[in-house]
């Protein structure tokens, strides 16, 4: 805190008197030393799905900044969402569902995959389909990168009430990491 206490001060010398009351008052909007820093960025988790976008220009202009960082791609489908075709319409239609949704994956990994070599950064890409509870996957997950890049839809459809979806918030609760939503 000494480089802010000294342009703080120096700022409002000729109000010291109520100093602290400002001090306390912008405490929030004030970044600490420690958030000033620029991280080190070697590994990106990017967890995909179904309602993922596909990467904006700005997500890939970020990934284009740490050259060589090594690009984690997840694609989760539901569990819950495969469990309740079977229980309601049999095994044979939730077996239909998940070939859909494992080739939909492939593709959408795939596609991803191709935007982050075509910047040709030496990006070390690894890409998997995992089967579970969205936002559990990825909080366990991202304990091996140093930054997450998600969808703000990720884990559910857009809804007029939420700009983001519920998972994207759990995740947001539960993870150490830095993210950035897009």
């Amino acid at each position: 805190m000494g480089l802010f206490s000294n342009i703080i001060l120096r700022r409002f010398r000729d109000i010291a008197p109520i100093y602290e009351e400002i001090l306390k008052a912008y405490k929030e909007f004030l970044l600490t030393e420690e958030e000033l820093e620029i991280p080190t960025v070697t590994r990106i988790l990017i967890p995909l799905d179904r309602y993922s976008d596909p990467l904006p220009e700005s997500v890939i202009e970020y990934i284009s900044s740490f050259p060589g960082s090594r690009v984690g791609l997840i694609y989760v489908i539901d569990e819950d969402v495969c469990r309740v075709i079977r229980e309601t319409i049999g095994d044979k239609d939730a077996e239909i569902f998940r070939e859909k949704e494992f080739k939909k994956g492939e593709e959408t990994l795939n596609a991803t995959k191709k935007l982050i070599e075509d910047l040709n950064l030496n990006h070390i890409i690894s890409s998997q389909i995992k089967i579970g509870n969205k936002a559990t996957i990825i909080e366990h997950e991202s304990e091996d990168y140093d930054i997450l890049i998600v969808s703000r839809y990720y884990g559910a459809t857009m809804v007029k009430t939420y700009q983001v979806s519920p998972i994207v918030f759990r995740i947001l609760q539960n993870v150490e990491k830095p993210v950035i939503i897009y």
